[in-house]
Parts: C-alpha cells; structure tokens; sequence
C-alpha cells in the first residue's frame, strides 16, 4: 500500500456515526477489507483490523489529531530502522471531516502480558532481553532540535506535583517520595533526547513463536531514554525476569547507578500523575491505577537505595 490521503463527501448519514467512526466510512477508503473493531487498549483513538485474505493491518483513527500528526507519527516511525519485530506503518490520511487515521502492519500473535506467567523462567528472562534489544534499535533515532529534556521534565515534575496536590483523590504513602522527586531534579541535566515508544510495557507486545513484536506508537514522544522505563511497574508485578531481561538486553549487562537514580525519578513522578490522569480520562481503571502506585512505592520503601526491591529480590540468588 502506497500512502492514501482521501477525503470522504458523503457526510449524509451522521447517525451512522457510533464511537467515532462507522465501519461504512472505512470501507469507502479500503473497499476491499473485512473491518473488525479492535476494543482492547486505553486510546482515545478508535482501532480496526483491516482484513483481505491473508493481510491484515490495524487502522487507528483519531477525532483529535490533525493530518499533519499523523503525517508527522508516520515520518518518525518510519525513521525506525526496518526490523520484523516492530510494527511499520503504512498509510495516513482523511477518512472524513472529522477524522484522520493512520494504517499499521499487524503482527498474529499472543499477548505478552496474558502469557508471560506462563512461560518458563528462562524464556521470560529471554523474551525481555529481546525487548530490551528491539528498544535500543527505537532510541537510535534521534532530535537535537527538541526542548531539552532538563527544562521540559522539570517543567512535567511542576505539574503533576501540582496536579496531585490538587486532586480530589490521594494515596496516603506517596506525598513522603515527593522530597526525592524535589531533590534530585539536577539528574535531569545533559540528559540526551531521543525516540521514545511512549508506553514500552508487556501491554503493548505480542509473542509469536517465542518472538515479541512491538505494537502501538500511539503515545510516541521524544526525551530521555531512560524515561522509557517509568511503567516498569507494569511489567515487573507480572514477570521480574522478563523486566530484568529487558534491562540486560538494553544495557548489554547490568544497569548503571545512574539509570537506578533517574528510573526512581521518573518513577515516582509517573505515579504521582497518575491519580489525577486516571480521574480525567479513565475512571474505571482507577483500581488498577492505585495497585500500580502500590507496588512502585513498595519497591522505592527502602528510601536509601535507588534500586527497586523487585531487582533486587533477583540479584539475590543469581547475580
């Protein structure tokens, strides 16, 4: 598929519209494709499988974001060096005056997440060193003409500490990690900036035949390599020797002091946004939101050490 800018006129059936877009809407730009909708995730964007015998892509389309977006998404992400791992994206474009989209390669596979725990020890320690390997390919791709990551991860620190003191909703153990938070901003300095996936979890890859794929740049940004593990959380209260693969596979061995110190940082201000971004935009995750903050302050207990207690509960017996 050749990239595909095409703007729908046939606007007469507004009541068509359900969850913001129609299936018919679709089928005018991909005439010959099965559409399937795609309900799992937390995006704003609507998800669709595209289907015509044996191919299949995923098509994401958003009410919020312009055409030079996804223009822009697709540029980036194509910028990725070629890897079978990683999803590739195929087309932008209109699908009506309210919507654009974006058109994805589609890897079969399982859910890393639903499967992880299964999987024998060792694989799980194997599958995340592949993570770790296919992420160091995704941080290649560099922006030196993006605000530094000092000033504008300060700047994040400022408001979700604002937000969380704000919000209506607290967790009573999490205001006594602000001072590390507070303390320990001049990490942030000369921080180099790159690609982030945006939401580098187990959630987002899919393990076919013992190979994980990566999925979904919805929430692509650039900054710090090193803020791409704030949401270790998600992956080690599921699998510590898939998150300990990840880590190896990315440092080609055992992390340096100074990620530990920068990952507690960015830890703790993801969680301290959380709250208040789970009130606005996910309510109904908020249970889960709340065991997520749990376990990152249960790992950060130790207030003397930057390493997290799932590390080094495994450093213990087999490093």
């Amino acid at each position: 598929m050749d990239v595909i800018i095409y703007i729908s006129r046939n606007l007469q059936n507004e009541s068509d519209q359900e969850g913001g877009v129609m299936k018919n809407r679709i089928r005018e730009i991909f005439p010959h494709y099965e559409v399937e909708p795609i309900l799992k995730g937390w995006s704003t964007d609507s998800k669709y499988l595209l289907i015509r015998g044996d191919e299949k892509y995923t098509l994401r389309v958003s009410e919020t974001k312009s055409l030079q977006k996804q223009k822009d998404e697709f540029q980036i992400i194509s910028s990725i060096k070629p890897m079978d791992q990683v999803i590739r994206p195929v087309s932008y474009g209109v699908l009506d005056e309210n919507h654009t989209y974006i058109l994805y390669s589609y890897v079969e596979g399982e859910d890393l997440k639903d499967v992880v725990g299964t999987l024998d020890p060792v694989l799980q320690y194997d599958v995340g060193i592949q993570a770790g390997i296919l992420l160091t390919a995704i941080h290649e791709v560099e922006k030196a003409d993006r605000e530094e990551v000092r000033v504008r991860y300060n700047r994040r620190i400022t408001d979700k500490i604002r937000a969380y003191r704000t919000c209506p909703v607290k967790h009573s153990k999490l205001e006594e990690h602000i001072p590390y938070v507070e303390e320990n901003r001049y990490l942030l300095e000369e921080r180099p900036t790159v690609l982030l996936h945006g939401d580098y979890h187990l959630g987002n890859m899919v393990l076919k035949d013992q190979s994980v794929h990566i999925i979904d740049f919805n929430r692509y940004d650039f900054g710090d390599p090193y803020e791409e593990f704030d949401r270790m959380t998600m992956n080690s209260s599921l699998s510590p020797q898939f998150s300990k693969g990840l880590l190896h596979g990315y440092f080609k061995g055992v992390p340096p002091m100074e990620f530990w110190r920068l990952l507690k940082l960015y830890a703790l201000t993801n969680a301290l946004g959380s709250i208040s971004w789970a009130l606005k935009y996910s309510p109904e995750s908020m249970d889960f939101i709340e065991e997520m903050i749990d376990q990152t302050l249960g790992d950060y207990a130790d207030k003397s050490s930057p390493i997290p207690r799932w590390y080094h509960k495994l450093i213990g017996w087999q490093e």
